[in-house]
């Protein structure tokens, strides 16, 4: 039976990346590990915020109005083998649930989908270690811009 080894990290959407990098990374001092752009090209950045545990920041002009909640975009469950990988997969369609086709990404594969609540999951292999790197978006919010102009 898979078995899920962690939870690698809690995504949240903003659709002010350069507010978000600053609270985080500038007033609560995490480290900004990676940048990026997601396939519909939007900023998909990656926060450390110690002891192995992370975040995701996704950006998103499609925002809860003020004083709604602030909404979780997804959990990302890693599974430690490519059969493990599989058996998710196979047992979540064998049990009628709804997910996307397997995505390869470059540190491996991933799938996503719901849980009864509506909240998404995602199940991940990763088969490659994976750089950190303030580089992967090509047009970086100020923040980073700084981050990176600091380093060299």
């Amino acid at each position: 039976m898979f078995k899920c080894t962690h939870i690698d990290h809690v995504a949240i959407y903003t659709n002010d990346m350069e507010a978000t990098l600053q609270f985080y990374c500038g007033v609560l001092g995490m480290r900004l590990a990676r940048t990026g752009r997601t396939g519909q090209g939007t900023r998909h950045y990656n926060v450390e915020i110690g002891r192995g545990n992370a975040f995701a920041i996704f950006e998103n002009t499609k925002m809860p109005k003020e004083g709604d909640p602030q909404l979780l975009s997804h959990l990302a469950l890693p599974v430690a083998t490519a059969a493990e990988f599989e058996e998710a997969y196979q047992r979540l369609k064998n049990a009628g649930v709804e997910v996307t086709d397997i995505t390869k990404r470059d540190y491996g594969k991933t799938f996503y989908f719901h849980d009864p609540n509506g909240i998404e999951l995602q199940i991940e292999l990763q088969e490659h270690e994976t750089e950190d790197t303030l580089r992967g978006d090509p047009d970086p919010v100020p923040f980073v811009q700084k981050l990176i102009e600091a380093s060299k």
